[in-house]
């Protein structure tokens, strides 16, 4: 079995799938790990995680959107201007980001409206808060028993609380999967890349759970019996900052004498790492909120950066790390404060830590991977 070529594995090198045609359910896009796909499952929708791999610029969208926004927004924009995004069925929203947040208009008015186009797709939108608090987790619980009625009404079905217990249960074993196959990663002699752990998480995103599951068991099975991947002198990295869904990055730095063997990324840890809690005194939507409100968070919750570092630290100890890379992509207002936060605080404990800025795509690779090599070189 060869990863690279791995039929599975390939989902994550473009857009579309076989599964999107095949399976006979509505596919119901998103953009951010806040989103409760549990509750998209037991609608019976597909839900799909909307991604810019292997876009290369950004000028359709560059027309509705300003270039100092988020590269990866745009790239995501311009795939579906160009149609690329047409298999979708519905839309769903949050406030993750004012740039990601535009998408609820853009893709009524720009997306499906443009020439020879002409679909009126079900948009939902729910409000998340920005900090952690008793309050907020009523607010957050609030929106999405609104969001199940209006996903009711717009299908025309009913959502029960035994569908809901199924997809909680489904989705729990999904990152139980991938946990392991994350473990596999930090070992002293690592079973897997960094690289192919992107590729399994985009992949994971793009297809229903009960196919990625099947999917996910054969992976696991293939790498626990595999022979260790040779590191020689190779730096053990973590990586934390901004969306990284292509590969010429990943492959980038791993190229310069590094390997990555944690992170702290939406296609990462972020989306794996906390579980829907069995508490039979509490709803399924209550239980879907509390891992929502309360999982690893990402920039946006901004009151949560102690949280986020002391999980950087645990990481660090752990997965025995060299050093730390932190990326942002350009203008994201979010990930730039917080890596400045935790670059200062990691210099001060005397942890080898880079810190730049990139756009969503590649253009300057010759100079990145001078930086990378230097970076690396230090640590010798």
């Amino acid at each position: 079995m060869n990863l690279q070529n791995d039929a599975f594995l390939k989902i994550a090198d473009t857009i579309s799938n076989d599964y999107i045609k095949n399976t006979g359910k509505k596919v119901a896009g998103y953009y951010c790990t806040y989103i409760p796909e549990e509750l998209l499952d037991a609608a019976n929708l597909y839900p799909y995680r909307i991604r810019a791999t292997g876009n290369e610029d950004t000028d359709l969208a560059d027309t509705y959107m300003v270039r100092f926004t988020c590269s990866f927004v745009r790239s995501s924009l311009n795939l579906a201007i160009e149609g690329v995004y047409d298999f979708l069925d519905s839309l769903f929203i949050c406030n993750s980001c004012d740039h990601s947040r535009r998408m609820f208009e853009l893709y009524d008015i720009v997306v499906f409206k443009r020439n020879n186009v002409s679909k009126n797709i079900p948009r939902f939108y729910i409000s998340i808060p920005h900090i952690i608090s008793p309050e907020g987790f009523l607010w957050l619980h609030d929106e999405i028993k609104e969001l199940k009625k209006k996903m009711e009404h717009s299908f025309d079905i009913t959502i029960t609380d035994e569908s809901l217990e199924n997809s909680i249960s489904l989705y729990n074993q999904n990152r139980e999967l991938l946990r392991q196959i994350y473990k596999l990663r930090e070992l002293d002699k690592p079973k897997i890349t960094g690289s192919d752990a992107l590729r399994i998480m985009m992949a994971n995103s793009s297809v229903p759970k009960d196919i990625a599951n099947i999917e996910l068991k054969r992976i696991l099975k293939f790498l626990e019996t595999r022979e260790p991947i040779n590191i020689g002198k190779k730096k053990r990295i973590l990586l934390l900052g901004s969306i990284v869904d292509n590969m010429e990055f990943m492959n980038l730095v791993e190229n310069s004498g590094a390997i990555i063997i944690s992170d702290n990324l939406c296609f990462g840890n972020r989306t794996i790492i906390d579980d829907v809690k069995s508490e039979p005194s509490k709803s399924p939507l209550e239980r879907i909120t509390e891992r929502l409100y309360y999982k690893l968070s990402c920039p946006r919750v901004m009151d949560d950066h102690e949280r986020r570092f002391k999980f950087v630290k645990q990481e660090i100890n752990r997965a025995r790390i060299d050093g730390v890379i932190l990326q942002r992509i350009n203008n994201c207002d979010l990930h730039g404060c917080d890596n400045n936060f935790i670059s200062k605080e990691l210099k001060k404990l005397d942890i080898p830590v880079y810190n730049f800025d990139r756009e969503n795509f590649q253009s300057d690779t010759t100079r990145l991977k001078t930086r990378l090599e230097a970076f690396i070189e230090m640590m010798n």
